[in-house]
């Protein structure tokens, strides 16, 4: 009688390993070929955007950060977590009164 010889792959309690298969992409897009048609691609020259700041108008609330520099200038206590509302009020009972 030949004796059974077991491969690593097949030995008592072990399951045998697997080959695992490149996974699909969800989308059923080919990420890496992308890469690689872009990579082979002419460079596309970059255009530099310049973001223009809105100038508010004159008669436009004050923002949060200029009550709160202005409620400094004039030693007020507030926290974080004072409206702006309350904050404009405080600071108009400095100015006013």
């Amino acid at each position: 009688m030949e004796p059974v010889i077991l491969m690593p792959k097949y030995r008592k309690g072990k399951k045998p390993t697997r080959v695992r298969k490149p996974s699909k992409p969800i989308d059923g897009i080919n990420h890496r070929l992308l890469r690689e048609q872009a990579l082979q691609a002419k460079p596309v020259e970059l255009v530099e955007i310049v973001e223009i700041e809105e100038v508010p108008a004159d008669d436009a609330a004050p923002t949060r950060i200029e009550l709160v520099e202005k409620a400094k200038e004039l030693r007020l206590k507030f926290t974080k977590r004072t409206s702006d509302e309350k904050l404009l009020t405080m600071i108009n009972e400095a100015i006013g009164g």
